[in-house]
This record gives structure tokens, sequence and C-alpha cells, in this order.
């Protein structure tokens, strides 16, 4: 609850001293650094921040006593600031004007934006998502693959681990991540509608790498890549995914019979 508190503004003491609240209330300044490890020396200071912003109020004095704005007003009022924030700065980046390429391919670096990236691409899917990714990846991105699929989206997903259930069409192998990690790196390949592509690399670590892009020609390889792991599992499975597979891709040149006419070939 901190680290996400801190991404919306707070500072780490801030959102200690609120969590404790939320724990024990009302409680003195002097009972919330003992529970919220915030030192005595910058407990009042944080307390009169998060009071002057309206997430605690003070019900008496001598001693003060607060109390924290409850989780569902909370939520509430930081919704209402972030979408006037979004809406402040869509007023002022619209006096700018940046041409560029229709499509554009951008590299993010770090395990924490590729997860970031990975969840915007699946938000903004509305119709096919297919995914590859190891299980602790597919965990993270639980949460909104099961919304993918509960808006309607045709959501499917390879890994060569066990995966939870509810989270579109599964196929996968039983591997443990850690017997597979002695081979391979962690990686991860989501494509959405056809037209959005995250692909790179997975390992939790800040020089991580990955792409984000819509580039016809890197979703294709990248499509390419998602089709020989379904047909390769279909094949040691027994399983038949030929209809999963022809969503994925378009018509095929009829090659067997193109190739007489562009070469003299016969077929065999």
């Amino acid at each position: 609850m901190v680290a996400a508190l801190k991404e919306l503004g707070l500072t780490a003491t801030e959102g200690k001293a609120y969590v404790a609240l939320l724990k024990n209330h009302p409680a003195t300044g002097y009972e919330l650094a003992a529970r919220s490890q915030v030192p005595r020396s910058a407990i009042y200071g944080v307390l009169k921040k998060l009071e002057a912003v309206g997430l605690i109020n003070a019900i008496q004095q001598k001693p003060a006593k607060f109390v924290p704005l409850p989780p569902k007003r909370l939520l509430e009022l930081m919704e209402s600031r972030f979408r006037q924030n979004l809406d402040t700065l869509e007023g002022a980046l619209s006096q700018f004007s940046v041409e560029g390429p229709d499509t554009v391919t951008w590299t993010f670096v770090g395990y924490g934006p590729m997860l970031e990236q990975a969840r915007a691409l699946i938000e903004r899917t509305d119709r096919t998502l297919y995914v590859s990714a190891w299980r602790r990846e597919i965990l993270a991105l639980e949460a909104p693959l099961k919304a993918a699929v509960a808006n309607g989206i045709d959501v499917v997903v390879f890994s060569f681990n066990r995966l939870p259930q509810g989270i579109g069409r599964t196929f996968c192998y039983d591997i443990p991540e850690d017997e597979l990690e002695a081979y391979w790196p962690h990686r991860i390949i989501l494509v959405g509608d056809r037209r959005h592509l995250l692909v790179g690399g997975a390992e939790a670590t800040e020089d991580n790498r990955s792409v984000v892009t819509e580039e016809t020609p890197l979703i294709e390889v990248a499509v390419s890549n998602l089709v020989l792991d379904l047909t390769l599992y279909g094949q040691r499975t027994g399983t038949d995914l030929g209809p999963v597979i022809e969503r994925l891709t378009p018509p095929l040149p009829p090659v067997e019979a193109l190739i007489p006419r562009a070469s003299g070939l016969t077929p065999a």
C-alpha cells in the first residue's frame, strides 16, 4: 500500500503514517510514530501535510488525535485529482504539435516499466490477445487478463509453466520455473488485435529491456514465434490447435500451387 501511495504522490513517511492510522485509529502523533516507524521528530510535520491534503482529520486537541479518510473516499479523492491533473495536462499539451511516423517502436528499460506497458497493451486491446510468458509474469498480469476475458476479448495464453485458471484459453506445460531458468531467461510476447506488440526480456532487473511497437514486420515475427510454440504444443500433447492458429495467422498463399508456376518444379 505504501508503494502504491508513493506512486500517487505521497512520500514514504506519509504513506506509512496513513496506513498505520488505518490500522489503529484514532491515534496521537506519539502513537503513530511508534506504529509507523516514522521518527517522532518528523511525525508532526507528516501529519500536518496529510491533514492539509485531506487524508486525515484531527478529532480532538490536547493531545491531538487523528482519524484517516476512509479507504473508499480516499480512492474517490485520488481519482478525482488524477483526472483533474490529466485534464490540465491535456489542455497544456494540446498547444504542441509533434509530427512523427505513423508507427513507432519504443524501448523500455526495467522490469516495472515492462509490466506497466503490458497492462496498458491489454487494456487497449479490443478483440484478440495472444500471450506467451512465464508463470511469474502471468501472475503479475492476472488481474488485467481476467478483466479482458470478462470484457469478451478472446485471450489465448501459452506458457511452459503451469498457469492459473480464468485468464482465457490457456495452453501450458507444467515445467517448474526454477528448472526452466537453468536453460532460458524470462521472455514475454503480447500481441493485441494483431496491431500492438510487446516483446522482450522479462527479467526482474533494472536493466531489463523490452519493446512496444506497431511495426507490422515485427508483429509478424512475434506471431510466427507464437504459431511455432502453439504448433509444437499441439503435436506434443495431441491437441488440435488448428482453429486457434488460424485466428492468429492471415490466409496463407497457396505455396504448393504457386511453386510449379514460378520455378517449373512439380510437387512431390
